[in-house]
């Protein structure tokens, strides 16, 4: 009876430790505090990101702990924020709701809205990923997205 005690109180503080893994893949997107179009593509562990404001793309190398998604960046023309992270406070199909961390800076909740569930492959260069670019852009002028439409 002791053992059976002792291995359920083990079963229970190794389940409360257990750190729920962050399922948040797809394409996302949202606005900036100036108004402009962002997407963010999740895919297993690698990103890529749209800034409309600035017209240009960036590649992440994602890493999933628990409700945190930490960014690495791999490649950009623009940037010098190299490593930043989304703290994911609420997710749902449609949705999810993240705090960012970068550096000394922590921007309020934001929210991205479901663009689509699936993401393509995303590759381990811009370059590679060209084709994959080229669809957001094509599907933004389409639909305006990002140009207050």
């Amino acid at each position: 009876m002791r053992n059976a005690l002792i291995l359920g109180l083990l079963v229970l503080l190794i389940s409360c430790n257990t750190k729920e893994t962050t399922s948040v893949k797809g394409k996302w997107y949202t606005y900036a505090e100036s108004g402009d179009y962002m997407e963010l593509w999740l895919g297993e562990d690698k990103a890529i990101s749209y800034l409309s404001g600035i017209d240009e793309f960036l590649l992440y190398d994602l890493k999933r702990d628990g409700n945190v998604l930490k960014f690495s960046l791999i490649e950009s023309r623009i940037t010098d924020e190299h490593q930043f992270q989304l703290i994911v406070n609420k997710s749902s199909e449609e949705l999810f709701q993240a705090t960012f961390i970068g550096g000394e800076k922590v921007d309020s909740l934001k929210t991205y809205f479901l663009v689509d569930s699936k993401v393509p492959e995303i590759k381990a260069s811009l370059e590679a990923n060209r084709d994959n670019m080229q669809e957001l852009l094509s599907r933004m002028e389409g639909s305006h997205a990002g140009h207050g439409h």
